[in-house]
């Protein structure tokens, strides 16, 4: 008997890693978001936001949450239509893949509710329409890992291409959030339209690095390779105290430390928990110290699972 009510987590992530921008993304343990979706005897959908965050969309038309489920009734038209409530615990514009995780974890819920429910990966194509809605551009480097957990490579997007990475758990991720904001579209605005060949080698050097310590769980090649000579260099301009909390964070031990996804959110490598949360104080202090603003931190190994269905009801 197919579930007729669902609740679903989708966490945080980290995309880009520094230099694998659009191309590499890791799942995290914490933070996320919550969907609780029901099937309703009336067609389409009925939704609604429960959140303590400003600017988060509450009416359908607007939500990421909301358009992923239409367009997933839409596509399938199920004999029911759906109830759904968005318990958004995730800021907007956080750097942590928040538009990522709304949409996948709409996505799962929908697809648990229907009589033939797809395979979890097949359900990407619709979380990156979520995507598309919020900024864009339908990527994938946080819908991807949001979604199937782990370390994840965009391989190619026509057709999209998502390899797996199989990974070692000998990284300790940090990432600090502060409390100010950037939209992700202006983020992408501002990067450069092309760079030079010596950058451009920089860049492939350090993906492929990055990419072989994760498999291979070398701490120091990480932090090393996640050096990024594109994004980070125009986008550390956004973020308040950049530069001296990156400073603090490799004082405190961090191997590697650049922005997640658009920023403002910064995260850092280290090889243990306790270096970890040593290195997410610091970063939390400087970001007061240098830019006199708030700072949430977070301490996580890389989170295999991705998109969970907490507990299912069938009456």
């Amino acid at each position: 008997m197919r579930p007729r009510k669902v609740k679903v987590f989708a966490p945080a992530t980290i995309a880009n890693l520094g230099s694998g921008f659009d191309v590499l993304g890791i799942a995290i343990h914490q933070p996320g978001d919550i969907v609780i979706a029901e099937r309703q005897p009336a067609a389409g959908l009925s939704f609604a936001v429960r959140t303590k965050h400003l600017d988060v969309p509450a009416d359908a038309q607007s939500n990421v949450a909301a358009h992923v489920a239409m367009l997933m009734l839409d596509e399938f038209r199920p004999p029911f239509g759906v109830r759904m409530t968005l318990d958004k615990r995730m800021p907007i514009g956080s750097g942590l893949g928040s538009s990522a995780a709304s949409s996948v974890a709409s996505a799962v819920a929908v697809n648990a509710l229907l009589p033939r429910p797809l395979e979890k990966k097949d359900l990407l194509r619709f979380a990156m329409e979520g995507e598309r809605k919020a900024s864009g551009s339908a990527h994938a480097d946080n819908a991807a890992p949001c979604l199937l957990g782990g370390a994840c490579l965009i391989r190619r997007y026509d057709p999209l291409d998502v390899i797996s990475i199989p990974i070692k758990q000998s990284i300790v991720w940090v990432v600090a959030h502060p409390h100010t904001f950037i939209r992700t579209e202006d983020a992408r605005n501002m990067l450069p339209k092309a760079i030079t060949l010596q950058t451009a080698i920089r860049q492939w050097g350090n993906i492929s690095g990055l990419t072989v310590g994760l498999a291979a769980g070398d701490v120091a090649l990480v932090g090393t390779c996640v050096e990024d000579a594109v994004a980070e260099p125009v986008r550390a301009n956004l973020i308040p105290g950049f530069a001296e909390v990156k400073e603090a964070a490799l004082g405190a031990g961090a191997l590697g430390c650049s922005i997640s996804g658009s920023g403002p959110s910064m995260f850092a490598v280290t090889s243990s928990i306790r270096t970890a949360h040593v290195v997410a104080k610091a970063m939390q202090k400087s970001f007061g110290r240098a830019a006199g603003i708030g700072c949430d931190t977070y301490v996580s190994r890389i989170n295999r699972t991705g998109a969970t269905i907490l507990w299912t009801k069938s009456k």
